[in-house]
């Protein structure tokens, strides 16, 4: 009962953590086209170093055929954008399936961090604080990221609220689903592993193929410092978690 009262308490201040990481790029009635950009640029610089800084390091301690799922997710991502490339209404359209995109990526990346939390406190209560930590510390600024980039794509706020939300939820159901796989601990590292190596693949062709061709084609010479800020950003949150 404490166990399932602890993890409950985790995932309800991590997605509220999440949630408020949205909110302060909401809360703002209007935004210039280049603060927008500058925060897409944060978040590639983010996403891109969570991909190859975090997931991908993390599984391959476990994982050893981590790789081919890594390619599996960076394949779903080009297959899921080559409507919109080879559509007529050119740049309007694949920036409407960023959204898209970014939006399958980030639930995946929620799910199966609701998962590891799930199983981390099952293996072990140590570990499951160790693993709360960590998560609840960087899911300010990915809800941050996340927010600023489909509200450049989406130009919606109740759009962008109501995915923003659901994001969160995500969270809960990946944390229920670590409970129930409780008692199949043969194979609770191995489907956290496959789980955070697509995800992997879908931050590396979101940064790196989608969101960076459309922050280079702006007129802001501004711009790349805050992708580079995205790196640093991770930088600092590593560390203190």
């Amino acid at each position: 009962m404490k166990l399932t009262l602890d993890i409950f308490l985790v995932v309800l201040l991590s997605s509220l953590a999440y949630i408020l990481g949205g909110f302060l790029v909401l809360i703002r009635k209007n935004w210039s086209e280049k603060t927008l950009l500058s925060l897409v640029a944060l978040s590639a610089g983010l996403l891109l170093s969570i991909a190859i800084l975090d997931l991908i390091p993390e599984v391959q301690e476990v994982f050893h055929h981590s790789s081919l799922f890594v390619l599996i997710g960076f394949i779903i991502m080009y297959i899921i954008f080559l409507p919109a490339l080879n559509g007529k209404n050119g740049l309007d359209h694949v920036e409407h399936a960023a959204g898209t995109g970014l939006t399958i990526g980030m639930l995946l990346h929620n799910l199966f961090e609701g998962l590891s939390i799930g199983i981390s406190y099952s293996a072990s209560f140590e570990l499951g604080v160790v693993v709360s930590i960590a998560l609840i510390i960087h899911k300010i600024p990915e809800g941050l990221s996340y927010t600023s980039v489909m509200l450049a794509f989406l130009n919606g706020r109740k759009k962008t609220t109501m995915y923003l939300i659901i994001q969160g939820i995500f969270t809960w159901i990946g944390a229920g689903i670590g409970i129930l796989l409780a008692g199949l601990k043969d194979f609770q590292e191995i489907i956290v592993a496959v789980g955070l190596s697509v995800t992997a693949g879908i931050f590396l062709y979101l940064s790196g193929t989608l969101l960076l061709p459309i922050i280079n084609r702006g007129t802001f010479k501004s711009i790349p410092l805050f992708f580079i800020g995205g790196i640093l950003l991770y930088f600092i949150l590593h560390g203190i978690s």
